[in-house]
């Protein structure tokens, strides 16, 4: 096979309820000039078979057979081997329209963009319902990130993305390793828009994303402060941008903060006043450094907020014991 135009990643661990639907939207996109790079993590189901069965009758399919070591693990493994100009990634659970890779193609061509993303439907109960992820920014015509830093306080959605591959490697964008699937998807999307010079965005919802998987990674409650964890990464990665991190600093704060409330919820109520020390010091630190600009947040969000920082943690986790 000549070498492809884009490589679509596909983790797969344990997903063979599931996995055929993706793989039939994928082998079925309307842009041929296509690989799909399946990373086996270490399935102990009926997954791999099913990924041999695939790439036996299309040639456009590659197996990747490995020992289980993370969603992140994976694809790194994929992304070093994948030989498309552009990279996007596809969770095994969900399905893309048909002629998902195809626009998203066609709107980095035109606009030279480095990362291309598209709206996308949740999927639960055999019925679409419609997420705008992108409402109020601009479709159509390529933006810096730093013109429209609002854009980091959209759902991570990696999966609704194109890549290009040398931008990844330029900026030594990547995954992080760690354990299982760990909300590594947080920090590789706000990489991407924390050194994204050119990105274009397309109105159309294009891709599926399944919420009724029980296996699913988001429904795990143990990890408490992985998702801290994967924002530090990230903010790490803008500090030594100094310029970019100037005017997207206080839009980080604005997502993180969005992040922990979810997380806050997620977790078990006994590690509520622990979490929200690490919240606390993290946004006194901010708030010292002039790096919080309350203006951006929600007014509600702002009150809480300052909340937490007037009354500390464990008053504050006494007065939200379930959520904030």
């Amino acid at each position: 096979m000549s070498t492809p135009k884009v490589s679509i990643l596909v983790p797969v661990y344990n997903v063979e309820r599931f996995l055929p639907q993706c793989l039939d939207a994928l082998c079925g996109q309307t842009l041929r000039d296509i690989e799909i790079i399946c990373i086996n993590d270490g399935a102990t189901d009926g997954s791999p078979a099913i990924l041999h069965d695939y790439a036996a009758r299309d040639a456009r399919v590659r197996v990747i057979d490995k020992a289980n070591s993370g969603y992140g693990a994976s694809l790194n493994m994929g992304l070093s081997q994948a030989a498309g100009e552009y990279v996007g990634i596809v969770e095994p659970d969900d399905f893309p329209d048909r002629r998902m890779f195809k626009k998203l193609l066609k709107a980095a061509e035109c606009t030279g963009a480095d990362a291309v993303k598209c709206n996308y439907y949740n999927y639960f109960d055999g019925a679409d319902h419609l997420v705008e992820n992108f409402a109020g920014l601009p479709y159509r015509r390529p933006f810096d990130s730093v013109d429209q830093p609002r854009v980091v306080c959209t759902i991570p959605s990696i999966w609704t993305g194109l890549y290009r591959k040398s931008f990844l490697e330029r900026e030594g964008i990547a995954l992080r390793e760690t354990p299982g699937a760990a909300f590594q998807d947080a920090g590789f999307s706000l990489k991407v828009w924390f050194a994204a010079r050119t990105c274009a965005l397309v109105k159309k919802p294009l891709l599926h994303y399944r919420m009724d998987n029980p296996g699913s990674s988001s429904k795990t409650t143990d990890k408490v402060f992985t998702v801290c964890d994967e924002v530090a990464d990230a903010e790490a990665f803008l500090r030594r941008r100094p310029e970019r991190a100037a005017v997207l600093l206080p839009w980080l704060a604005v997502d993180k903060w969005g992040k922990y409330r979810w997380n806050y919820e997620r977790i078990s109520q006994s590690e509520h006043v622990a979490f929200a020390q690490r919240v606390a010091a993290e946004y006194q630190a901010a708030n010292a450094a002039g790096e919080l600009d309350f203006s951006l947040f929600t007014p509600d969000d702002a009150a809480l907020l300052q909340q937490l920082l007037r009354d500390g943690a464990e008053a504050f986790a006494a007065a939200h014991p379930d959520s904030f």
